[in-house]
């Protein structure tokens, strides 16, 4: 063989290296390697070509994943949002190290710049434009995933009160004959007086209008200034006033709405400590303010036995003494977190470990594990949690195993 042909073989083999790239792979192969990628990089890899695209939408590909991911538990961080001295909004992301989270983290970042965070329903977060100076009797809210990066502007929306006064809601709900995923946002305009009847402006995807409704609650309910963002819970949006009783208000029919009584044990001269949902279930908090052996008491409730037949039982599941809190890696933390006063500020409830709950104290995020009774820094806080004022929101964002899509609703005849 002489040299010339030499030459030509080797440019034929690295011709054909060079072709062996993943535009080659069968769709079988490409698929089980696209399964192991994080979800943000993922949605990625849809714009790298027509072919990935294709392979990344199909039903197959989105039931393949879910399953691969729910091998593991998911990852989820804490969103605080609060305004310092200087009445700079920020917004932080807490609790993992993966990528797509860091991700997360500085696109809701950037987004807190101009809009206020005010409630959350699955991956999907309902935020509200800031005022920009101009008085205005306008106001817009977006419906975002921060996953995707997909927004949707909602109509603006004349509110009675002012913007800082509503309490707002963001619920989801899957169609199963129809296979079509929708949303709604419920704006409750703010009242002191306990109210058996009251006015609510909800948004629904499927007009993609506003409407005005009445919600009737017999029992009568207190929404408070200070009350939490509104929990979604079997089809209803949650609200929690400071007196521990809940309402659940069905965006279809306000008219059908539950209430639930505080829990037996409830202090009702001691407001509500934090609010939400663990293991599938409602949980509520409250930390006594009186002593026992010159310890506060930390006890949590969880609603049992829910059905749509008017059940639920409230169940306590953990009722701790604050000074049995021990942290085995800080002593100086023991101390803090015994220490009478301040109590530490409970801030969320883990989505997965009905043992866990994280406080604050001493500009530190702190893992408290309830069964083994210790406490534990978790993360830092963006400033003083005393400095906190009513509109601080947190919220429990939990990676989803698929992202939700936000549905954009047809247009109506002559729209």
């Amino acid at each position: 063989m002489d040299l010339l042909q030499c030459s030509q073989k080797l440019r034929g083999k690295r011709k054909r290296r060079r072709s062996m790239s993943l535009n080659n792979l069968r769709d079988g192969l490409l698929l089980e390697i696209l399964l192991h990628l994080p979800l943000q990089s993922v949605f990625q890899c849809k714009c790298v070509s027509n072919r990935w695209c294709s392979l990344i939408s199909t039903p197959y590909f989105t039931r393949r994943y879910v399953s691969h991911l729910h091998t593991n538990l998911q990852p989820f961080t804490l969103l605080f949002e609060c305004k310092d001295d200087q009445s700079i909004t920020r917004v932080l992301a807490t609790n993992s190290e993966e990528p797509e989270v860091k991700s997360l983290a500085a696109y809701v970042h950037r987004q807190s710049e101009h809009l206020w965070l005010e409630a959350s329903c699955n991956d999907l977060l309902l935020w509200r434009a800031k005022d920009d100076g101009e008085p205005s009797s306008m106001t817009v809210y977006y419906v975002m995933n921060p996953i995707t990066r997909q927004c949707i502007a909602l109509p603006p929306i004349t509110l009675p009160y002012h913007r800082s006064w509503i309490q707002a809601g963001l619920i989801c709900s899957y169609d199963y004959n129809k296979k079509q995923l929708s949303y709604s946002v419920v704006l409750i305009p703010y009242f002191h007086d306990k109210l058996r009847e009251f006015k609510v402006f909800i948004f629904s995807s499927n007009t993609r209008e506003w409407s005005e409704s009445m919600v009737l609650c017999p029992e009568g309910f207190e929404l408070t200034h200070f009350a939490f963002c509104a929990v979604p819970y079997k089809s209803l949006l949650f609200w929690c006033s400071n007196s521990g009783r809940l309402l659940g208000i069905d965006p279809y029919n306000t008219r059908c709405c539950r209430s639930f009584e505080q829990p037996i044990g409830w202090e009702l001269d001691k407001e509500t400590d934090c609010f939400g949902v663990c293991r599938g279930c409602l949980r509520i908090c409250q930390i006594s303010m009186f002593y026992t052996r010159f310890s506060s008491i930390l006890r949590i409730w969880e609603l049992k036995d829910y059905d749509n037949e008017g059940g639920g039982k409230w169940y306590l599941e953990h009722e701790v003494s604050v000074n049995q809190l021990v942290s085995k890696k800080s002593p100086w933390l023991t101390e803090h977190v015994q220490q009478k006063y301040p109590l530490p500020l409970v801030l969320a409830f883990h989505p997965n470990d009905g043992d866990i709950l994280y406080l604050a104290i001493e500009l530190k995020v702190l893992l408290c594990n309830l069964r083994s009774k210790t406490v534990e820094v978790f993360c830092d806080i963006p400033h003083d949690p005393d400095t906190w004022n009513e509109k601080c929101n947190i919220i429990n964002f939990v990676l989803p195993s698929w992202p939700t899509p936000i549905p954009f609703a047809p247009l109506q005849n002559g729209a």
